[in-house]
């Protein structure tokens, strides 16, 4: 199993919109680092369904200021059945690409012993 993943930088509609004409077949990917840190003007559903991660990973910084991911763009991941971390969330975020994919986050696995789990 060859396992992929897609970093999608700051793309927007337009740019997926060009990718998915040019090289849509080549898009398929297990892992998607969410274009433009999940904003309104990315993440078309045409887009995530060419792609079709398992995994995909937010990069918001804590209280940020653009209020990324927005809201509905981070439920149409969730609609798509797409595990969705976030980085504000789950600190520094591991991926293990061997046989399998292996993900694993910071905050999860090192908790505080005041946080329930």
């Amino acid at each position: 199993m060859k396992l992929l993943s897609v970093l999608a930088a700051d793309i927007e509609a337009a740019l997926e919109a060009q990718l998915l004409h040019e090289s849509k077949a080549q898009l398929r990917a297990d892992v998607l680092l969410a274009p433009h840190h999940g904003s309104g003007t990315s993440s078309t559903a045409a887009f995530l369904a060419a792609v079709d991660p398992r995994v995909s990973i937010f990069q918001v910084g804590y209280r940020n200021r653009y209020r990324h991911p927005k809201a509905e763009v981070y439920a149409r991941y969730g609609n798509l059945g797409i595990r969705r971390l976030r980085t504000d969330e789950s600190g520094a975020i591991t991926l293990h690409f061997g046989a399998a994919l292996a993900v694993s986050a910071y905050r999860d696995e090192r908790r505080r012993y005041w946080q329930d789990r």
